[in-house]
Formats: C-alpha cells, structure tokens, sequence
C-alpha cells in the first residue's frame, strides 16, 4: 500500500473535519458543493466558500480540519483562534517532508 500524499491527508482532514462537526448525514448531503482537494492547493480560496456558506461557524469547521490535519502529520502547534487555513497548510506540509513523520 502506498503512502498517503499530503494532498490525500488534506482530503481526508476535510472530509473528518466537516463531518465531526457538521454530522455525517449532513455532510453527506452537502459535500458536493465542496472540492475538497482544493483546499491543499487554494486553502484562502476553501476558506472563504466555508465562510460564505457557514458564516461564523466556518471558524469551528476550519479548527476541526486543522486539529485533524496536525495530528495525521505529528504536528504539535497550538491552533490560534483566528484559524489560517494558508498558515495551517504551510505547517502541515512542512511537517509532512520528514518521512518519519508520516509513518
């Protein structure tokens, strides 16, 4: 079996985040409004559609797919409350270059 990308934890962050908050049921019915692959790549442009679709509550979203992004790499960092989807990316894959980090 393969290692994971990062792009493939980031993936499987969202899908954990949003689904931890939001319920599985309802993020199933919703998750076709979201690629969920672009949030590796265009993490400020994923972060203003959960702001727009989710107001305030993008913030908890946000914090749950960071909590579940840093623990998938092994990293240790207080998450501020003015999550950065940008900042989180950056260190996740920073993190995510030591090979060790990923087993």
């Amino acid at each position: 079996m393969r290692d994971a990308s990062f792009d493939d934890l980031v993936n499987q962050s969202v899908v954990e985040g949003m689904s931890k908050i939001l319920g599985e049921n309802t993020w199933r019915a919703i998750n076709f409004f979201f690629d969920t692959r672009m949030a590796a790549s265009h993490p400020d442009t994923f972060s203003r559609l959960l702001d727009r679709m989710f107001g305030l509550t993008s913030k908890v979203l946000q914090k749950s797919i960071a909590e579940s992004l840093f623990a998938k790499v092994g990293a240790v960092t207080q998450i501020p409350n003015s999550i950065d989807l940008g900042w989180v990316m950056k260190v996740a894959r920073g993190k995510s270059l030591n090979p060790l980090s990923l087993k």
